[in-house]
């Protein structure tokens, strides 16, 4: 019988409510259990079998709001050992060197969680959470390695200890480890010891005393170690001197505990899941960092758990992006209702013929160049069940994949095309391609919807007017010339070629270094967190000679350059970066405040795609405004004006959208 209350603390009639037993099927363990557990509790202590750097990581997002309260987390864990690090701490000659290895391992689990950060996505907010919590000694972890035997495995133990402000206690047993699967995925049951049952009282002891024998390195055969000291200092090197905002839609992102609720600012994924799962085939039309990656991964889960697919096909162009989707759906697939066999066939890697020779539990991140060789190797009867996902999908629609995919995809059971905008502007072959391989528009959401919903923020629109010199007229009368001497020829140039050729004279105009070294005298602070887009290396060139008067924290990233200059620039180590499209889509880099456009194309495509990498908003800058800097043509050409008039009108108007509360 549970006992009255004599003083009553906030959540104590949620806890003394607590079942006896949680099993999957009957009650959610992270909702029903964990969640109340953790809101409530003043310290919890956990030893845990299972747990890696990757898992490290899901369990910072099982608990983001305990860092609201004063609480004290104590976790002992076991290493993940790789066959290499089983090896090498088997041959190490004595046990000082057998603990020096152990150590490295056990040191590796935090720096390679951190390391992580370097790659620009929304999971920094969660790692500098766990450092922070790591740093102010919120978390405190120690490290298990069994030697009770020879080549013992791993420490299986999974007890945990829940203690709160009243004085009570709840420990619990059982097969779930901290993990997203382990609170709400996989089937899972724990026994629950409460202190105010009589029946429970010893059971609540002998857990508190079991791991007070571990923490305390008390337990024979169990080895148990800390982070080094050189460890913790990398750690408080990198959290941050404040606790991470944890905003509402930053919690629903990263908090599994608790069932995502679709507010109001998210409601549109769930809307474009429900309406693809009705037909099972289209394009979704969503703004840039408004989340179809997410949108996607959310479709791919809901058939999996319906048994629905058995494989998975995700392709698009460029190895950033690539890259990207490698990282997001290895992280689906481990957290997902069954796992997932990942390949790779782009760049470096080669698994194509893993994926066509069985591509049943499988999924492959492919180039969209090589896609035809990896559908030439499928039965059509193979393709029925299984998924294709083309990201950026107006690159569908060239005319290299109209030659060689035509009528590919109908045998597909799902297929899915992502893009801002999917329409290829003066390729009305390739647009009609692209629908009637993948499917009409099923889902849009716009730029402005989601300025409007805070989801992308507002930002000041500078247009900068320029005009043409005689160099430049001279140029435009050269693509003339070329123009009616092809025709000449009887080759003549397509209105495509024509207007590519016009378009570099104007993208690339001798007075926009001029006019933008005059801006930069009055607006310096313009070049803080800022991505210049710029026609080519040469044009680059000119304006790194103007930037270097103001600052020397810059880079170039252009094609086949290293990938650190993005690193550094989305962690902050560097202000500018001067690129060409190959950063136009698909890059994820939060704390990216300005972009100025000396390359500004008459498709709406590139340029949507160019100002929605600052238009993300930052958790740790939630007033962020951005600013988008932009060149206009002030001239008599009345095609190009009106080209210029086009998309200064509708970047003016996006402008002044304000967010709604």
């Amino acid at each position: 019988m549970v006992r009255a209350l004599a003083q009553e603390f906030y959540g104590q009639e949620t806890i003394l409510e607590l079942a006896s037993h949680y099993r999957s099927g009957k009650a959610s363990l992270g909702t029903d259990f964990f969640a109340p557990c953790l809101k409530y509790c003043i310290q919890y202590r956990r030893a845990v079998g299972y747990f890696s750097s990757g898992a490290l990581i899901v369990w910072s997002e099982a608990i983001p709001h305990i860092a609201t309260e004063d609480v004290v987390i104590k976790l002992i864990i076991s290493p993940e050992l790789s066959e290499q690090d089983k090896t090498t701490i088997e041959q190490a000659i004595d046990e000082s060197e057998r603990n020096k290895l152990r150590q490295i391992i056990a040191d590796r689990i935090i720096e390679d969680a951190l390391k992580l950060s370097k790659q620009p996505n929304s999971i920094v907010i969660k790692q500098q959470l766990l450092a922070w919590m790591i740093a102010n000694d919120k978390l405190m972890l120690r490290f298990a390695f069994p030697q009770h035997i020879e080549q013992a495995e791993i420490f299986h133990k999974k007890i945990g200890i829940f203690d709160f402000p009243w004085g009570d206690k709840v420990a619990f047993t059982g097969s779930a480890n901290e993990s997203l699967n382990g609170h709400s995925r996989n089937y899972e049951s724990i026994d629950v010891y409460r202190s105010w049952i009589a029946a429970d009282e010893e059971r609540v002891e002998i857990k508190v005393e079991e791991f007070q024998e571990a923490w305390e390195e008390e337990s024979t055969g169990l080895k148990i170690l800390s982070l080094s000291s050189e460890t913790i200092k990398f750690v408080r090197s990198y959290a941050p001197s404040e606790k991470p905002l944890i905003t509402p839609e930053i919690t629903e992102i990263i908090s599994p505990i608790e069932p995502a609720k679709s507010n109001y600012r998210w409601r549109h994924q769930e809307e474009a899941v429900e309406k693809f799962l009705k037909i099972g085939h289209g394009v979704l039309e969503m703004a840039t960092g408004t989340g179809k990656t997410r949108t996607t991964l959310k479709i791919l889960s809901r058939l999996d758990d319906d048994k629905e697919i058995d494989g998975i096909i995700v392709t698009t162009d460029g190895k950033d992006l690539l890259d990207q989707w490698s990282k997001e759906v290895e992280k689906w697939s481990i957290e997902g209702s069954r796992p997932f066999r990942v390949l790779k066939h782009y760049d470096s890697y080669h698994q194509l013929e893993s994926f066509a020779n069985h591509p049943q539990g499988s999924l492959i991140v492919i180039s969209r160049q090589k896609l035809a060789s990896l559908l030439s190797r499928l039965e059509k009867r193979e393709r029925n069940r299984i998924f294709i996902v083309h990201d950026e999908v107006h690159g569908l629609g060239s005319p290299a994949n109209v030659e060689q995919l035509t009528g590919e995809h109908e045998s597909f059971g799902y297929r899915l095309g992502l893009s801002a905008t999917p329409e290829r502007e003066y390729d009305t072959e390739g647009t009609d391609f692209i629908f009637q391989e993948i499917g009409d528009v099923f889902f849009e959401f716009t730029l402005k919807e989601a300025i409007e919903r805070g989801i992308l923020c507002e930002f000041n629109y500078v247009a900068l007017p320029y005009e043409l010199t005689d160099s430049d007229k001279y140029r435009l009368k050269q693509v003339y010339q070329k123009k009616a001497a092809r025709k000449k020829e009887g080759k003549p140039m397509s209105d495509r070629e024509v207007w590519t050729d016009l378009s570099k004279v104007y993208k690339t105009a001798e007075q926009k270094p001029e006019v933008f070294a005059e801006f930069l005298q009055t607006n310096p602070q313009i070049l803080k967190s800022t991505i210049l887009f710029v026609e080519t290396t040469e044009f680059g060139e000119q304006i790194l000679e103007i930037i270097h008067n103001y600052t020397y924290r810059y880079r170039t990233y252009y094609s086949g350059e290293d990938k650190q200059s993005l690193q550094d620039f989305a962690n902050g180590d560097i202000d500018c970066l001067i690129t060409c499209h190959r950063l136009s889509q698909g890059i994820d880099i939060q704390n990216l405040q300005n972009v100025i456009l000396f390359s500004s194309a008459r498709a709406k495509l590139e340029t949507i795609q160019r100002i929605s990498r600052c238009l993300r908003t930052n958790p740790q800058c939630p007033d962020k405004k951005a600013a988008v800097v932009d060149f206009i043509l002030q001239s008599t050409e009345s095609d190009r004006i009106s080209a210029d008039e086009e998309r200064y009108q509708w970047l003016l108007e996006l402008s002044e959208i304000r967010r709604k509360e």
